[in-house]
């Protein structure tokens, strides 16, 4: 498991956290939802729905008991339903600081995508550490499933790794964009580029 690079946490808290502290602080202490299939989300990119009730309790252990509690409904709430239970958890006050934040992603969210992405795509720890950020940034924020036509650019990435081709693998970042385009998902179109754009400066 690699580090994130400059590079990569450059990426991610641009993505995930509009930049830094002080957007943040601003706009995403508190639960937010993001769109689309999203659940009720904090943090530097926590999407609460897609985690169980034992990892709830570990990320959050810093919250009082009611409050774990209440976020451990939001498991499995996803789109709509993620919609609805993010108001429920706005209204109960729940305010998770920067500096929990940043400590949450360094020591728990990291190593469980990075783990996961070199699981899924098997040679990725040997790519530049910034085309292995992009990948990473890419399973933190899509998961690791590989079937379906929706994930037949993720398939060729993990038949691409192994040879280094970094300029093929940022064509299928590019080509991802298909399923967002039209949609309302810009920053997703924006993200996709930008993590392409990481890739094909490691060739």
């Amino acid at each position: 498991m690699n580090k994130p690079s400059e590079n990569t946490l450059k990426l991610l808290f641009e993505y995930e956290v509009g930049g830094g502290k002080a957007y943040y602080e601003k706009k995403l202490s508190r639960f937010t939802w993001p769109g689309g299939s999203s659940g009720p989300t904090i943090g530097i990119g926590i999407d609460t729905a897609y985690y169980n009730a034992l990892e709830i309790a570990k990320i959050f252990e810093f919250l009082p008991d009611d409050q774990i509690e209440l976020i451990q409904g939001a498991s499995g709430h996803t789109g709509q339903r993620g919609r609805e239970y993010t108001v429920k958890l706005r209204e109960a006050g729940i305010v998770v600081t920067w500096d929990h934040a940043v400590k949450i992603f360094n020591e728990l969210t990291w190593t469980k995508f990075s783990k996961a992405a070199e699981k899924t795509f098997p040679g990725l720890e040997d790519l530049h550490e910034d085309a292995y950020g992009a990948i990473v940034s890419l399973v933190f924020n899509r998961g690791t499933l590989l079937s379906g036509d929706s994930r037949r650019e993720m398939r060729e990435i993990k038949a691409l790794i192994p040879d280094k081709n970094y300029i093929k693998i940022a064509a299928q970042f590019r080509s991802m964009k298909r399923i967002w385009e039209g949609k309302g998902l810009d920053g997703l179109l924006k993200r996709r580029d930008a993590e392409a754009d990481l890739i094909e400066s490691c060739a």
